[in-house]
């Protein structure tokens, strides 16, 4: 099977959710015997470009349009009137000219999209190239647009984020109604989309971890009292739900734990730092790291307080695979089949996850035994063998219903 997988962003380096489902799921489809072409937009930092080209390009073809995507502000200034930001970010015409290039030259039996922000490019193939299309859809991005406009910090970014949900839901409904299968990663997601499209065809693909590359660690390699926080602020979810447990989560577990110490691993950490400063040294920000494994082996509990949010947090699974207990809020652990007490603890409110915090701190046989039930579900479930197996079906079902017509 020939697969043109198109894509708003490199998947690399291996630093975010983001970029670990893309580069995952392709390699996966692979690896199981496919030939993969990955369309992309060059990054803005070359260094970057080119090591990506080089890890992808082990598994799959790798092909750049000319131009990287343009700034956050001068897209929304674009669309000040008119366009849902996060699909005109990336509607670029020099990607439609290495499309048309691309398909007049070569036969593909079906196109990936990477999530509905390249969704209006999959419309077109289907029309312009008869071509089958499946919508890997990350998550609903209408959703996150809306939870981000209920939290948003003031009066001028809760109204631009509820005007681009508005258009967003508008187009995501055609992209929905549009493609010929839609992989989403999570049951809760398919019961949203099909709120606006329900007659699209849905299959439930999840998120997936490399279970050989995150092993657990021996306990004693933890560092008593240290907390780890691991995802890019650039992304405004992350940023909001570290803000949020920084104001008001750890001040609570420090007045518990006074010697309680943080690391923030991911990129954009300067915009905290201004709340890191007042704890004198007790946080420190990491920014991005060659290999994450060094940090989760020596934290001892693990956070993801996120508020905003959709589809599944592909790091909860590494923080399984690696053996860690985990503190989430419901929504940063939404899409993922871990339950509360047994592989992951809950909670929602500043004082209950402050409190869950200490209590994993104080207990290091609930540690363990936590992050033992978490490695087991992931082994169980949630492989990128067992995943690329699942979208591979996904495709082949799609062509064949395509021939069908």
């Amino acid at each position: 099977m020939k697969v043109l997988q198109l894509s708003a962003r490199l998947p690399y380096p291996l630093t975010d959710g983001g970029a670990m489902g893309i580069y995952h799921l392709a390699r996966s489809v692979a690896f199981e015997g496919h030939d993969v072409t990955f369309l992309s937009f060059p990054s803005p930092d070359p260094k970057e470009t080119k090591e990506a080209i080089a890890a992808m390009s082990q598994f799959c073809r790798v092909q750049l349009v000319s131009k990287a995507l343009p700034g956050r502000v001068p897209t929304l200034i674009r669309t000040t009137f008119r366009g849902a930001y996060p699909i005109e970010r990336r509607m670029m015409p020099e990607m439609y000219r290495a499309i048309e290039e691309l398909l007049t030259k070569e036969k593909f039996d079906v196109v990936h999209l990477d999530h509905s922000h390249v969704g209006k490019y999959g419309l077109w193939i289907k029309q312009k190239f008869g071509i089958p299309v499946v919508l890997r859809q990350h998550n609903f991005e209408t959703l996150l647009y809306d939870r981000f406009a209920e939290q948003a910090p003031n009066v001028l970014t809760r109204t631009v984020a509820r005007v681009h949900a508005k258009r967003l839901r508008i187009e995501e409904t055609t992209i929905l109604r549009g493609v010929d299968a839609v992989a989403a990663i999570t049951e809760e997601d398919v019961v949203l989309m099909r709120q606006v499209a329900p007659n699209a065809k849905y299959s439930v693909v999840p998120a997936g971890v490399d279970t050989d590359f995150f092993q657990p660690t021996s306990q004693d390699q933890e560092v008593e009292n240290k907390i780890l926080w691991v995802g890019g602020l650039d992304w405004e979810p992350n940023l909001d739900g570290v803000t949020w447990f920084l104001k008001e989560i750890f001040p609570r577990i420090h007045r518990s734990i006074p010697e309680v110490r943080m690391d923030i691993v991911g990129s954009g950490g300067d915009r905290v730092e201004q709340v890191v400063t007042q704890y004198q040294g007790r946080i420190r920000i990491l920014g991005r790291v060659p290999d994450i494994r060094e940090h989760l082996a020596v934290a001892s509990v693990m956070v993801v307080p996120l508020r905003i949010g959709g589809g599944m947090r592909l790091k909860l699974l590494d923080f399984f695979a690696s053996g860690k207990a985990v503190v989430s809020t419901r929504i940063g652990a939404e899409g993922n089949a871990a339950t509360d007490s047994a592989e992951v603890l809950l909670r929602d409110e500043p004082e209950a996850f402050a409190r869950a915090v200490v209590d994993l701190l104080r207990n290091r046989e609930q540690r363990a035994a936590l992050g033992k039930l978490a490695r087991r579900l992931v082994e169980a479930r949630y492989s990128w063998n067992r995943v690329g197996e699942m979208l591979v079906a996904v495709y082949q079902k799609a062509i064949e219903e395509h021939h069908k017509n």
